[in-house]
Formats: structure tokens, sequence, C-alpha cells
């Protein structure tokens, strides 16, 4: 049974795999939840295991079912550069193969879970920094966002001009753009308006402090007169309103005039009826409590507490993604790990608030982590102590 193979290449045992393909089973069969042995051995950086499969038909094209991730982008998410080796010897033109769900490739997942050596790997590699993400960053962007200066200085000589960025960017949206039918697109186009007023008004803020009365004005308008429907995606990344509000940061340093009109976006949202539980399409295909635990938008989170029971709170801290498998802990320890020391506190302020209301931290992901394991695999010893001190004392 192809339970059994994946149990096998999920432990990295080659032998039992060896066994079990003899008996003349498929190495390219689905499992229940969209996975092959491949894809597995991939995401748990068990390099032998993906060489061994490779060698006995397992195809490299073959990608999750669900979420279209192939082998090599969960490569990306092990970390294991003599994973990416192995795949990529194999089909070299996967280096830049992009999962359109968030627009990684394997250079964006090592930047966005901070493996280094992956990413140097892949950078000497030949790897495309000017491929962005579903949000339009690049490479430098990413690390820039997740406040991870090895990685800044480390993808720095590699970087491409922001006019090759933006022109890959628009491809790639034109890619995903959904079909809308007629009888719809006048609701679409209401929707669309609401998620731009919604994305000017956090970025003119942070310039200008009185847009933040035009855009609460604005939005208002459009909910309010022109009725359009707070749970309605729309964008360019088909998203709902409220995790639009939960998606970026609020500036290095923290500019609180956008702090401020992001949180009250949020309370308005849900005060209409938002549901945090919603999932958007791109770019990762979470609901509003992931997203807001990436960019410790704790206030936000405390928010959709308000508007939640706490069963269903507990069960949106604890969901696992399809895309990979980080619940709003492992996002928040992963984040926690790589922060500056003046930003590590929010982080930790967050872990408790997640722990008090259900989050746990003995979830694996994808790669076999948990969130536990994240903390203890802390390069930074003062962050090490004080993350796991959080964790044992909540």
């Amino acid at each position: 049974m192809i339970d059994t193979a994946n149990k096998l290449s999920k432990a990295g045992d080659i032998e039992g795999l060896l066994v079990w393909l003899k008996e003349g089973n498929d190495p390219n069969q689905y499992d229940k939840d969209g996975w092959t042995p491949l894809l597995w051995a991939s995401v748990r950086g068990h390099s032998d295991v993906v060489k061994m499969l490779l060698k006995n038909g397992a195809d490299v094209d073959i990608a999750h079912q669900k979420s279209k991730a192939l082998a090599v982008h969960f490569a990306g998410q092990s970390g294991s550069a003599r994973t990416a080796g192995v795949l990529l010897d194999h089909k070299p033109d996967q280096l830049n193969a992009v999962f359109d769900v968030n627009g990684h490739t394997i250079l964006m997942n090592a930047v966005f879970y901070g493996k280094l050596e992956l990413a140097e790997f892949l950078l000497k590699r030949g790897a495309d920094t000017s491929i962005p993400t579903a949000r339009g960053l690049g490479a430098m962007e990413m690390a820039s966002q997740f406040q991870n200066q090895k990685m800044m200085d480390l993808v720095r000589p590699y970087d491409t001009p922001a006019e090759a960025k933006a022109a890959a960017y628009k491809t790639y949206l034109a890619r995903i753009a959904p079909t809308i039918p007629e009888s719809e697109k006048a609701g679409q186009d209401l929707a669309d308006e609401l998620i731009r007023v919604i994305e000017g008004g956090l970025k003119k803020v942070a310039a200008d402090p009185g847009a933040a009365e035009s855009t609460l004005a604005a939005v208002k308008d459009l909910i309010e007169v022109r009725k359009v429907n707070v749970n309605r995606l729309g964008g360019p990344l088909q998203q709902p309103p409220l995790i639009v509000v939960a998606t970026g940061n609020n500036g290095f340093p923290p500019n609180e005039d956008v702090a401020r009109l992001r949180n009250q976006l949020a309370k308005y949202l849900l005060e209409k009826g938002a549901d945090p539980m919603l999932h958007e399409k791109h770019p990762m295909d979470v609901q509003t409590i992931i997203r807001a635990a990436v960019f410790n938008h704790l206030e936000i989170l405390k928010m959709c507490a308000e508007h939640m029971t706490p069963e269903r709170l507990a069960d949106g801290i604890n969901e696992i993604p399809v895309v990979n498998g980080l619940t709003a802990m492992h996002d928040t320890v992963l984040r926690s790990t790589t922060a500056d020391p003046e930003h590590l506190e929010g982080y930790l302020d967050q872990i408790r608030f997640l722990i008090k209301n259900g989050g746990r931290v003995d979830m694996e992901e994808y790669s076999g982590l948990t969130q536990r394991n994240i903390a203890e695999n802390a390069k930074n010893a003062e962050s090490r102590r004080r993350i796991l001190e959080v964790m044992d004392n909540s």
C-alpha cells in the first residue's frame, strides 16, 4: 500500500522502500492526502532515498495532488542542499520552477524558511533572483521582510534590478488571474476595489498620516453604501479583505500610523462580519489567524479571538496549511528565531497568547519539525533560551 511506502519514505528507510518496490509497487501513487514517496523524501531531506526513488522510476514532475508543489519545492522547505542537488542533477531546469500558489521557486522557499546553506548552494548554481513571490517580493525583499540579516547579506551580491522583478511579477499575475462570469463582474469589481483601497491606504499612511481617515471612509462607503461583501475574495491574489489587512509588516522600526490604521481596519471588518477562518487562494491558501501570526500582528489576533469561540480559535491556531504544514505557532516560532533582539519580545508575547488559546508545540510540519524543534534549532543561544522558556512557562 502507498501509505506504507510513504511512512518508510518519511522515516528515510531506504531498505524498506527497496523491498516495497521489488514487490512490484508503483512509486508514483498518491495517498489520500496527495503525497507520493518522492515528495515525502524530499521534504524530509532524505537525499539517499530521493536518489534511489529516482533510479526506480519516481517521476520528478509529479506534484503534490492538492497544493501542486514539486519535490524540488519541498526540498527547499527541508533545507537540504544535498537533496536539492540530487533533484536538480536529475532535472536542472527545475531550478527556477515556480510553485503557482505562492510564486516560490526553491530559492524563495530557502529564503522563506531561513535555510542559509541551501540558499547559498542555489545562488551559486545560478538561481534567478528576479522571480518574485505572489506578493511581488524577490529573495532580497523576502529576507528583509523577516529581518534575516544573514540572508540579506548572502543574497545581496546576486540581487537583480527592480524592473526585472516587476516584469516577472506581471507575468505571474496574468497566469493566476481568475475567470469571472459576466454576471459576477460588477460584484467582483467592487470586491477588487475594496482590496485596492485597503492596500493603497496602508502604503500611503506611512508617509501621510492623514490618509488613515480617507482610507477608513472609503472602506466604510464600499461596505455600508455600496454593499461589498466583506467575505468576498478580491484582488489579483483572490484574498478576503481581512487577510489583506493582516498581511505585511508595519515597517522597521514600526510606523505607529500604519499599525493604528491596520488595527482600525481589522476591528471594523470583524464588526461587519469578516470571517477569520476564511481562506485566500494566493499566496499561501491560509486564513487570517496564520497570516497575522506570520507578521506578529498580535492585536489583530486578539481581535479575532473576540469574534470566535474558544474551540474555533484553537482550531485556527493549530490548522495545518496544505502549502507547507506550518501552523500559526510554527510560523511564530520560526520568525522569532531570526528576529533581531528588539523585535523578539513581540513574538514571545504572541507565543504566550497562542499557547493560552490552545496552541500546540508538538505538531510536525512537513519537514518533520515540531514547533519546539524549531525553537531548539535556533542558532542564537539567547533567543533559543528565551523562546523555550516561554514555551515551558506558558
